[in-house]
């Protein structure tokens, strides 16, 4: 719940701060590596089990990170937050569109099913917005960031299982911030002069959805079973839209209501699903 709670605040904190998508998100990545190196070396894991094809995964897994942010941030200067963090959330479905075709996982014919019906809610959210090209815009951005994360979270599965949380982490998040740093770089924008107001939400963003949110939930996969911690995806897009309505005052349309929740019951249907999948093929173990 907790992390729930603080994943959700992400598109609110990004709304506050007055800085450009590619700053903020910089910024998020920086601090977050930081700290996440800081606690890395307390703990004494250090990086040892880092081998040279390890390394090579984890940096790109943080370019996959940083294309991430990049699209996300940007979302959400076209569209709402509750478009822009349902559309994100689909990257779950993307993750198993891949599998399929990159690592041949097999999906049930259940499981195709969920996924066009998380789709048609995305046709729905589309429709709705096509009057209005910026906010269709910023909704192609979300989509393309939850394929971007599909990419993270693959890489990522293959490091983490030689990898500790930390160590990769740091890794990750250090690579995902040159990278946009890179981007700022090219673009002519610049990380300096913001405000002391500006950095205690960049600080914000690297600590509650980042060390208590998406850091949280990899921590939990050894604690906890798999599919409550993957049910956060769908916790994520509710909390941000309640933030939003009690933080920003933004309420999202009747289209979009309706199209995130067919998003949300395939997502839901489909996890459980693979959940399912998986303890079956446990026991036959």
């Amino acid at each position: 719940m907790l992390g729930v709670i603080c994943a959700s605040s992400a598109s609110i904190l990004f709304r506050l701060a007055d800085a450009p998508a590619a700053v903020a998100a910089f910024y998020r990545l920086a601090y977050a590596a930081a700290i996440h190196g800081m606690i890395s070396a307390c703990n004494g894991r250090g990086y040892r089990d880092f081998d040279l094809p390890a390394l090579r995964e984890a940096l790109l897994a943080g370019l996959a990170l940083a294309v991430h942010f990049l699209l996300w941030f940007t979302s959400l200067q076209y569209t709402s937050v509750a478009a822009s963090t349902v559309l994100v959330s689909l990257h779950p479905v993307f993750t198993a569109g891949m599998a399929y075709l990159l690592l041949r996982e097999t999906l049930s014919k259940s499981q195709v099913m969920c996924a066009l019906v998380a789709l048609a809610g995305t046709g729905i959210i589309a429709a709705g917005d096509a009057a209005h090209p910026g906010t269709l815009f910023g909704d192609s951005l979300a989509l393309a960031g939850a394929a971007a994360m599909a990419v993270y979270l693959l890489i990522g599965r293959r490091v983490r299982a030689t990898v500790g949380t930390m160590p990769y982490t740091t890794v990750v998040y250090s690579s995902a911030a040159l990278c946009v740093l890179a981007y700022i770089a090219i673009s002519g924008l610049s990380v300096a002069g913001y405000a002391a107001r500006e950095h205690f939400l960049f600080v914000g963003l690297a600590v509650l959805p980042t060390l208590f949110g998406h850091t949280l939930f990899n921590w939990s996969l050894r604690h906890i079973q798999t599919f409550n911690v993957s049910a956060s995806v769908l916790g994520e897009p509710v909390g941000a839209t309640i933030l939003a309505y009690l933080l920003l005052h933004e309420l999202p349309g009747p289209h979009q209501f309706m199209g995130g929740g067919l998003i949300l019951l395939g997502l839901a249907v489909l996890m459980h699903g693979r959940r399912r999948d998986g303890t079956a093929a446990g026991e036959e173990k």
